[in-house]
Formats: C-alpha cells, sequence, structure tokens
C-alpha cells in the first residue's frame, strides 16, 4: 500500500480543530460578565484549548489512529463541559445573549 505525500497534506489540513471562532465571541463576551464567570470560562476553555491543541499536533496516521479517536472522544466530552459552564452563566445572566457562544462551541467538531 502506498501513500501519497498530497493525500497525507490534505489529510492533516482537514483534521485541524479551529477554536478562532470560539475566542473572538469570548473576548466580545467577557467585558459583560463578573470575574468569577469570567474565571470560570476561562478555567473550561483553557483545558478544551489544551486539548484541541493536543489534537491538532497529533497526525491522524494508520499507525495512530487509536490514540487520535482516543483524543477526540475526550475534547468532546471537555466541550460538553464547556457548554454546562456556559448554561449555567447563562441562567444568572439573562440579560446576555450567549447563543453565538453556544453555536460556536457546538461547532468545534464540524470541520
Amino acid at each position: 500500500m502506498s501513500t501519497k505525500l498530497k493525500h497525507l497534506i490534505a489529510e492533516n489540513v482537514e483534521n485541524r480543530i479551529n477554536l478562532m471562532r470560539v475566542e473572538a465571541i469570548l473576548e466580545n463576551l467577557a467585558p459583560q460578565l463578573s470575574q468569577d464567570d469570567q474565571n470560570k470560562i476561562a478555567g473550561a476553555y483553557v483545558e478544551l484549548k489544551m486539548l484541541v491543541t493536543g489534537l491538532n499536533e497529533t497526525p491522524y496516521t494508520v499507525f495512530n489512529e487509536e490514540q487520535w479517536k482516543l483524543l477526540k472522544m475526550v475534547l468532546a466530552g471537555k466541550i460538553a463541559e464547556m457548554k454546562l459552564v456556559l448554561e449555567d452563566i447563562a441562567e444568572d445572566n439573562k440579560e446576555i445573549d450567549f447563543f453565538p457562544i453556544m453555536k460556536a462551541v457546538d461547532l468545534i467538531l464540524t470541520y
């Protein structure tokens, strides 16, 4: 079985997860929240970002497919955790629109 370089490059590009949308929305949302709420979101986001970085740096090949799938499952759990943190904060801050950040978090794994 031979693998062409262009297929590997395309595969690596396709498997990258981007958090730019989430970061941009969080930057706009932060000034509207209390410091305690900002700290809760920052804690959940740092864990999420570390997993995304690990996943993006892990090449998806036949040899480490199981490791990649495991990281992706853990990332799905961290995304759910981030959503729970956002939902808790949204309950206390009804005047703030949390729909854009919730949608951005939902779309993290859609790439």
